[in-house]
């Protein structure tokens, strides 16, 4: 009973933290979603997105920078990328579909 109880509490203070406007990350002031995927068969193949652009480009890049080097580090704890589809590209070159910027990368060896 005190197990259940103690677990219920952990979990709901970690959904808390998920919308705490303090622990929010910001990027050129504004907040992004971003989201990882991982590549099944090579683990440190990765395409990060952020959206929407139309916020500010330059967020979306370092939203789009932060999910990828935040992967790296959690799994590998390297922040180093060797990116295949760089945030770091010139706008006419950015993989941008419906107000989202991917990117593709993979975590140094």
């Amino acid at each position: 009973m005190i197990r259940t109880a103690f677990i219920t509490c952990a979990a709901l203070a970690a959904l808390t933290g998920c919308t705490d406007p303090s622990r929010q990350v910001l990027f050129d002031g504004m907040q992004f979603n971003g989201r990882t995927n991982i590549d099944k068969d090579d683990k440190r193949n990765f395409v990060a997105t952020a959206s929407p652009v139309s916020q500010s480009l330059q967020g979306a890049r370092e939203a789009a920078r932060f999910e990828g080097t935040s992967y790296c580090v959690r799994k590998y704890g390297r922040s180093d990328i060797e990116w295949g589809a760089s945030p770091d590209a010139d706008a006419t070159e950015l993989n941008i579909v419906e107000d989202v910027l991917t990117v593709q990368g993979r975590c140094a060896e």
